[in-house]
C-alpha cells in the first residue's frame, strides 16, 4: 500500500533531482571514510532532550549522524551533526530542511526521491542513495546514471544505521530512538511538528 501511494512522488521527485544527482556525490563515496570513529545516530523521540546535553560536551570527534526530524533540534542546542540523513518524499517532511540554523559543514545523505526544497538547503554537500530499483531507476540506468541501493525498510532510522556502517563507524550508538510516546510526548523538542 506504501508503495503505491508514494509511487507517483517517488517517480517525480526522483527526476526532478537528475540535476542535482549528477552535481551531487554518491553515498559509495563514504565507504570507510570515518573507519574506527565513533558515531552517534541521533532520532527524534522524546528521549533526545535528555540525550542532548551528554552530547553538547562528548560528541566531540564522534560523527554525528542526525535523521531529518532530529537535525532542528540538534542546531538549535548547537550540535552540528557530521550528516543529516533525508528519506521520505513528502513535502511535509521537507519542512524538517527549511529555516534551519546555520548547518555547519553538515551533508546530507539523500535518497533520490527526496522532496527538491529539502535538497536546496544543502547543495553540492550531497550524498545521494536510493532505496529500491522502482522507476525511474531502470531507465536512468540506461543513461548512464546509477546511485548505490541502501536497504532501509522504509525508515529514515534504519537508513542512518545503515550509512554508519557503510562509513565504517564503530561503535555506533543511538540516542532519541524511543520509537513510543516516552512521557505521553511522541517527539523531541524543537522538531517542526512541534
Amino acid at each position: 500500500a506504501a508503495r503505491r501511494r508514494f509511487a507517483p512522488r517517488y517517480l517525480v521527485n526522483s527526476l526532478r533531482n537528475v540535476p542535482a544527482i549528477v552535481g551531487g556525490r554518491s553515498l559509495q563515496d563514504i565507504a570507510g571514510f570515518y573507519a574506527g570513529r565513533a558515531a552517534v545516530i541521533a532520532a527524534a523521540g522524546p528521549s533526545l532532550d535528555e540525550a542532548v546535553p551528554h552530547l553538547q560536551g562528548s560528541a566531540e570527534g564522534a560523527v554525528v549522524v542526525a535523521v531529518d526530524t532530529a537535525l532542528r533540534p540538534l542546531l538549535e542546542r548547537g550540535i552540528r551533526p557530521t550528516l543529516v540523513i533525508g528519506l521520505d518524499p513528502g513535502a511535509r517532511n521537507a519542512r524538517h530542511f527549511q529555516a534551519l540554523p546555520p548547518l555547519g559543514d553538515a551533508w546530507l545523505v539523500a535518497e533520490s526521491a527526496l522532496d527538491p526544497s529539502a535538497v536546496a538547503t544543502f547543495g553540492e554537500r550531497t550524498l545521494w542513495f536510493r532505496a529500491a530499483d522502482h522507476q525511474p531507476w531502470p531507465w536512468l540506468r540506461t543513461t548512464g546514471l546509477d546511485v548505490p541501493q541502501v536497504d532501509v525498510w522504509g525508515s529514515v532510522l534504519t537508513a542512518a544505521f545503515q550509512v554508519a556502517v557503510l562509513a565504517g563507524c564503530d561503535p555506533i550508538i543511538m540516542v532519541g530512538a524511543d520509537l513510543a510516546y516516552t512521557g505521553g510526548q511522541p517527539y523531541a523538542r524543537s522538531t517542526t511538528y512541534e
